[in-house]
């Protein structure tokens, strides 16, 4: 059996389909499905440790939240963003994340900031460091914590599904050097901000860190698209040509008849 991509659920979870749900949700995320990627039934029940029925409800309520796709003669697939569809989301997403950050800054106390300064320190190590899964890793940390001091419920669901849609191309953004710079300013102006319990300029730069990753995310994906109709035509013209009959060609539509036909 291949290694697990999906955390086993507690006998004791209750209701099991939104442990399973959560912890699917959770390795999309994380990046350990890609876009397209069927999600087997056989496998996540063996991954979970749950019935097919759970697995089932589960990628239903994923499906619900446009997380998963299920596309006929295929099954469940993780669903993959249009450039409109991705714009959507990230207006969506600029205003909750203000509002996680401003009522940080509203809420936190002094033990978290002594908290959220390792947090930065950690950051600030990874950024150095370059590598992409690091500065996820302290990122999904922050968020975590950020969610945590603001305790807002409702805009933790909201947040976790955005980014579980929007997921896959976080690493793909961030491999452009001068968006991982950017990255970094972004994040310690928002830091900066709660610490210094400023909640108005921790919404502002909040809002401003995913617009920016917006316009970046964006850009990338229409020429993902491109890249992927030019593909796709020329799949089409090699098709045509595979089913072209083989021999001699036919003389009406030779490529270069030096002499016209006769008409009988």
């Amino acid at each position: 059996m291949t290694s697990s991509k999906v955390q086993r659920v507690p006998v004791t979870a209750a209701p099991l389909r939104q442990q399973v749900a959560s912890n699917l949700r959770t390795a999309i995320i994380d990046g350990r499905f890609q876009p397209g990627e069927r999600l087997k039934e056989g496998e996540l029940c063996a991954w979970t440790g749950v019935s097919r029925t759970a697995v089932r409800e589960a990628l239903r309520q994923l499906e619900a939240e446009g997380i998963v796709d299920n596309i006929p003669n295929q099954g469940p697939v993780v669903a993959r963003v249009s450039p409109d569809e991705a714009r959507q989301h990230y207006e969506v997403r600029a205003m909750l994340e203000g509002l996680t950050a401003r009522s940080a800054a509203e809420k936190i106390t002094e033990a978290q900031t002594r908290e959220l300064q390792k947090v930065k320190r950690d950051l600030d190590r990874a950024f150095k460091s370059g590598s992409i899964a690091k500065v996820l890793e302290c990122k999904n940390v922050l968020d975590e914590f950020l969610m945590s001091v603001s305790s807002n419920s409702v805009v933790k669901g909201f947040v976790s599904v955005i980014r579980a849609r929007l997921s896959y191309l976080r690493p793909i953004v961030l491999s452009q050097p001068e968006r991982l710079k950017e990255n970094a300013v972004e994040v310690h102006a928002i830091i900066d901000a709660i610490i210094a319990g400023k909640p108005q300029a921790a919404w502002q730069a909040a809002v401003n860190h995913v617009n920016m990753g917006a316009k970046a995310t964006l850009k990338m994906l229409e020429q993902l698209e491109a890249a992927a109709a030019h593909q796709a035509a020329l799949d089409a013209e090699a098709a045509l040509r595979a089913k072209r009959p083989r021999g001699r060609p036919r003389r009406d539509v030779a490529p270069n008849n030096p002499v016209g036909r006769v008409t009988v």
